[in-house]
């Protein structure tokens, strides 16, 4: 009877199957991470970790902090955010971006994990405004916990404040007599026009025509933006026993502290 060249021999056939085996352990072994548990002479693939093990397993617990103090609209002031990253406790890589009421405001590279925000006013309106700041990191894996939102209050200028901040800015400009600005001024030209770009109302021209014009308060209850009244002369008085006048020529416009002996506060 002959033998069929299709069938192997029965030698050849236990000689096969050892390397059967060790191919299909390497499949094994390749499917489940390289991870085999040998148990009573037979191997056996190790359970694989589940989707959310693997992840935590894969994404270091990152960290993202934004500091940032109020400020008050139109005092020159600017909100400060500072941001720091971190990935794994180190500093993290990547971009930061920061959006003021939905909308992109400014872009920053991180270094050493860190970035500092300070968007002008025109970025932010008065009352309660939405900060948000985006990390774009190096890697991909910390997309998913970069976000931070916080919120930027603008307080609206008091009537004093305004009359106080056209004062300064008036500062250095030129005295000269009858001079109602805006480059120079003596000293009622300075007031009468620091309250008409201030808050609209308009001062009668000379000093002790303003006198008149206001309510007389005790130095006590002297608020910022009051005038300061002696004869003639006459300053804008903004706090901290400081004016803000247009001193004599040579002199200029000037901030310094009262020097007058018993001025009179009068309130617009």
């Amino acid at each position: 009877m002959s033998t069929s060249l299709d069938q192997p021999r029965p030698a050849a056939v236990a000689a096969s199957r050892p390397r059967r085996a060790v191919v299909a352990l390497g499949l094994v072994a390749a499917l489940t991470g390289g991870g085999l548990v040998a148990t009573a002479g037979k191997a056996s693939a190790a359970p694989a970790p589940t989707a959310v093990q693997a992840a935590a397993k894969a994404t270091p617990k990152t960290s993202l902090s934004v500091s940032k103090h109020r400020i008050t609209a139109g005092t020159g002031t600017r909100p400060v955010f500072k941001v720091k990253v971190s990935h794994a406790g180190k500093a993290a890589a990547g971009k930061v971006r920061l959006r003021i009421s939905g909308k992109s405001v400014q872009v920053k590279t991180l270094h050493r994990g860190k970035a500092t925000f300070s968007p002008s006013s025109a970025h932010y309106r008065h009352g309660k405004n939405k900060a948000r700041v985006v990390v774009n990191p190096s890697k991909s894996s910390l997309r998913s916990t970069s976000t931070r939102t916080v919120g930027i209050r603008a307080n609206k200028l008091s009537r004093g404040a305004k009359i106080v901040r056209v004062a300064k800015a008036q500062v250095g400009d030129r005295y000269r007599y009858g001079a109602n600005g805006p480059s120079a001024f003596d000293c009622s030209g300075l007031t009468k026009y620091v309250y008409k770009k201030a808050v609209g109302k308009t001062l009668p021209r000379s000093s002790s025509a303003q006198r008149s014009a206001g309510k007389a308060v005790s130095r006590k209850n002297a608020r910022p933006g009051d005038l300061i009244y002696t004869p003639g002369h006459v300053a804008v008085y903004i706090g901290k026993g400081k004016q803000v006048e247009a001193a004599r020529p040579g002199v200029g416009v000037v901030k310094r502290h009262i020097w007058q002996d018993n001025p009179r506060f009068i309130r617009m």
